[in-house]
């Protein structure tokens, strides 16, 4: 049987992300809001906050993508967001794999960080490939092809942060002499991974030549990085050399080119409409 190509999302795909969702908003409720319970409420203790705001930060930025996913009618619109949490994903069981002896195996929370771990490598992956035969692979009404120099500067960028985060689970070492806030050689690695999933989103969105096939993914990473530089005013304490850095001046200059991409893909959009 021929597979009609209508961009629809299938129900087994809404039905993982709708489960993924209250996991992932949990998460951030404990990392972000309260990063101090972190050693018992989340899988291990983190420290210092900053870190766990970090991480809590990115679920939320996650669960977006999720509900999105549950809530959505095409497909291409959420397809871009399952490749990078595979890497992630794939990176986090890595790490706990790697630094086993720093887990408490009786602490539930690291049980269900584990089951999490070991199965959505596996199940995310096979959502992607099974959901991709609906996409036409072509513009919905009232779309519109995103600029060349923005979808080569996005894949550029995103090889940029793959190779730092190759470089987090190598050479840890290296990223936390480097790192504005302290890290340790496991957290160094967690923050690999999450750079590893910004790397390959911005590999895969770069890829895409539909603006509706950027746009949750834009706002899933600005809503991720907003909340970060939230939590670093809020956390200023935790980083070593003052709040003025490369890493949170860096994060500040990305979110003001997406945000200036993400105006005049709209305004286009708007005056076409």
């Amino acid at each position: 049987m021929i597979q009609e190509r209508d961009d629809h999302i299938y129900l087994s795909t809404k039905i993982v992300a709708a489960l993924v969702v209250p996991v992932l908003i949990l998460a951030f409720a404990i990392l972000f809001i309260f990063p101090q319970t972190s050693g018992e409420r989340f899988a291990w203790e983190i420290k210092p906050d900053m870190t766990a705001v970090f991480m809590g930060a990115g679920y939320l930025g996650g669960a977006w993508l999720f509900v999105q996913a549950v809530i959505g009618k095409h497909w291409h619109r959420v397809a871009a967001g399952f490749l990078p949490v595979t890497s992630f994903t794939s990176a986090m069981l890595l790490a706990t794999v790697l630094h086993w002896e720093r887990f408490d195996l009786s602490h539930f929370p690291f049980i269900l960080w584990l089951i999490l771990y070991v199965v959505t490598p596996f199940l995310v992956p096979f959502l992607w490939w099974r959901n991709r035969a609906t996409d036409p692979g072509t513009l919905e009404a009232g779309d519109q092809l995103v600029p060349s120099v923005a979808r080569w500067s996005l894949q550029g960028l995103g090889i940029v942060l793959l190779l730092f985060a190759i470089l987090g689970f190598v050479q840890p070492e290296l990223v936390i002499s480097l790192w504005p806030w302290t890290l340790t050689v496991l957290t160094a690695r967690i923050l690999g991974g999450w750079f590893a999933l910004l790397g390959t989103g911005g590999l895969v969105i770069g890829r895409e030549t539909r603006w509706s096939s950027w746009q949750v993914g834009l706002q899933s990473i600005g809503l991720w990085h907003l909340l970060v530089l939230v939590g670093a005013v809020i956390h200023r304490q935790d980083f070593t050399n003052g709040l003025l850095n490369w890493y949170i001046i860096s994060v500040a200059a990305v979110l003001l080119g997406m945000a200036l991409l993400y105006f005049q893909m709209e305004n286009g959009r708007r005056q076409q409409t």
